[in-house]
């Protein structure tokens, strides 16, 4: 151990022994990383400091001594810095500065967007006309960098990536597969993993499930049917058979349970990155064209069973370090053909629903 300072009263300052800058991991808020401090005083260390030194010597900022964290907050992406580390005892004596770390900083944090139609930012607007398959400004994945951006200097704002594809199930994360415009894509969880650099801040967030089951089926047994039934009553039991007779999750569910923990786990053991997986949301009396819900409120109980079991057989998948997302009701869809999509007003809302996910 280095020889001590004594102090007039008698005290001694604290040291140093050693301290340990981290890269960040996905515990860590987006521009923080842990710092492993080994220090030593005879009457407590109550606080670290540390200071960043690049052109300049930084402010002081302080850290707790039970989980100490650094923030790259006032530095800039991709510089070279030093950061200095010091302790504070219970008198308030600091020990000498400690170069904890010296190098370049993490590039700015990247957001990446994974899995099908929700996430991609599909849109159709006429029945002849063709789809787009892939919009990276209409998908939630523009409004969730816009609302991480907000919390972070502009030199921090993140990249963007969305590699979602229209008709993807949690298998085709693996496999890759062919979109429904007849586009090739590989694996998404190959993607993610090249994306996601192992030196700064990754989120990923996922939507995928819906496309593993026979949904699709669903929805066309539910349009058709419940516009002939006339009534509520007849609503409720056209959705009791689609979704009970018509959808094949009870055959798919340990398949889609399996299929999911393979894809969350080669991702949170493959990289760095805090993973966010959502659920979907209610389609009741959303309106495929103005005035026309051809799935009403008789329906509630039926889609509420129906995203239960799918969101059950989802979470049961997910790997521990995985944040589920509910998306629940509320989200505003496109008409006519791109029904049930979401509209750019609930890929906004979708999209704020994962950025409260991901600060909580």
């Amino acid at each position: 151990m280095p020889a001590r300072d004594l102090l007039p009263d008698g005290d001694t300052r604290p040291i140093v022994i050693s301290a340990t800058l981290m890269t960040p991991q996905p515990h860590n808020k987006l521009l923080e990383a842990d710092l492993v401090v080994d220090a030593y005083d005879n009457d407590g260390i109550v606080r670290f400091e540390y200071r960043w030194r690049g052109p300049t010597v930084g402010d002081l900022s302080s850290t707790t001594v039970l989980s100490p964290t650094v923030s790259y907050e006032i530095v800039k992406p991709s510089s070279a810095y030093v950061l200095d580390v010091r302790a504070i005892d219970v008198n308030n004596n600091p020990s000498d500065w400690y170069r904890a770390w010296q190098g370049t900083t993490p590039g700015v944090p990247n957001v990446i967007v994974a899995g099908d139609s929700i996430a991609s930012g599909y849109t159709r607007q006429w029945f002849t006309g063709d789809a787009t398959c892939r919009d990276d400004d209409l998908s939630y994945g523009r409004s969730l960098v816009a609302e991480v951006a907000a919390g972070l200097p502009p030199h921090w704002s993140p990249t963007y990536s969305n590699i979602a594809w229209a008709g993807a199930g949690v298998r085709h994360m693996v496999d890759g597969g062919a979109d429904s415009c007849g586009v090739s894509h590989a694996s998404q969880v190959d993607q993610i993993r090249a994306l996601a650099s192992p030196d700064t801040w990754n989120i990923v967030a996922i939507t995928a499930g819906i496309n593993s089951t026979n949904w699709t089926d669903v929805i066309v047994a539910l349009t058709t049917d419940a516009t002939l039934s006339f009534s509520a009553g007849g609503d409720k039991e056209v959705c009791d058979s689609a979704v009970r007779n018509t959808w094949n999750i009870d055959e798919r569910r340990t398949a889609v349970t399996q299929t999911t923990a393979a894809v969350s786990s080669a991702i949170t053991e493959g990289t760095n990155a805090q993973v966010l997986w959502t659920g979907y949301y209610d389609i009741t009396d959303t309106e495929l064209a103005p005035l026309y819900r051809p799935i009403t409120g008789a329906c509630s109980t039926e889609m509420t069973y129906a995203l239960d079991t799918l969101h059950g057989a989802l979470r049961d998948g997910l790997a521990d370090a995985v944040k589920w997302v509910d998306i629940d009701t509320g989200i505003a869809t496109q008409k006519w053909a791109g029904w049930p999509h979401p509209n750019a007003q609930g890929q906004a809302t979708i999209a704020h629903r994962i950025a409260v996910a991901l600060n909580s």
